[in-house]
This record gives structure tokens, C-alpha cells and sequence, in this order.
């Protein structure tokens, strides 16, 4: 075999291998995805854009009137304070609260007249208001109740 039939069989067998490989990564890279599916991986969740209210009656008398309110719970040690209640849907994340100088933490929330239930979320621990009334809440755990008139 001279040197010109060796080059053309090296060239061959090098664009075989190149031809052969491109499809192959393509093939391991999915067959790992679909592994990783299948062990419980799951991509991260959407993020909530927020809440929609739409009324019955579809005119602007029938909006409900809201009104602001100041939750405040002391935590001077704690890094990060929530607020969840049935003014949210008990979704954390929503209402964070800042925090003042004192350990005060504060947040305003508008909420429509009546009774609603709350819990403070101090650095994911749920802890209820000590200057509030408590009830029964979801998942039988006892919840803050501010009456807003």
C-alpha cells in the first residue's frame, strides 16, 4: 500500500468516526436526561406572577374594598420573616417582611373587611402573633385571627 491509499483509508475511517460520534453524543446526552427524569429530577417550578380577583357582577360597584394592614412580630435573632394567611393562600414567599432597627419586622398588606387567619414564618419556622387571638387553621395547626373592620 502506498502512502496516497493510506491517507484516503485514514480520512475515511476519520470522517466515519467524526459522522458516528456527533449522532452518539446526541443519543447519550437524551438517554441521560430521560435517566435523570426518571430518578426524581424535575426542572425548577414556575415562579408565581401574582393574584387576579374578578368579580360576579362585573361592574365597579361590586369591587370589594380593601384596606391596608400592618402585621408587625418581634424576632430580633432571625434572618428572614414571612407572612402567610388566607389572604394569600398560605403560599410563602409572597409577603416578605423588612425589618426595622429594633427586630421589628413589618409588612402592609391590603386585605377586604372581615376575619382573617395568619401565621409568621420566622426563618421557615411557623409561629403564631402573641398580641392576637388564635383559631384553628389548615392542617389542624393553630393560626393568628386579626379582625379587619
Amino acid at each position: 500500500m502506498n502512502w496516497r491509499s493510506k491517507w484516503a483509508f485514514w480520512a475515511t475511517v476519520a470522517a466515519v468516526l467524526a459522522l458516528i460520534s456527533v449522532p452518539s453524543y446526541t443519543w447519550v446526552s437524551a438517554l441521560n436526561d430521560y435517566r435523570r427524569f426518571l430518578s426524581g429530577w424535575e426542572p425548577a417550578p414556575l415562579k408565581n406572577t401574582g393574584t387576579t380577583f374578578t368579580p360576579h357582577g362585573g361592574g365597579r360597584e361590586s369591587l370589594p374594598t380593601l384596606t391596608s394592614v400592618e402585621f408587625r412580630h418581634r424576632a430580633p435573632k432571625a434572618r428572614s420573616v414571612e407572612l402567610v394567611g388566607d389572604f394569600n393562600a398560605w403560599r410563602p414567599g409572597l409577603l416578605r417582611m423588612g425589618r426595622d432597627g429594633d427586630g421589628i419586622w413589618t409588612v402592609s398588606v391590603p386585605v377586604v373587611k372581615g376575619r382573617h387567619k395568619y401565621l409568621f414564618l420566622v426563618d421557615g419556622e411557623p409561629k403564631v402573633d402573641d398580641r392576637a387571638d388564635t383559631a384553628d387553621g389548615p392542617e389542624g395547626r393553630r393560626v393568628s385571627v386579626r379582625i379587619v373592620k
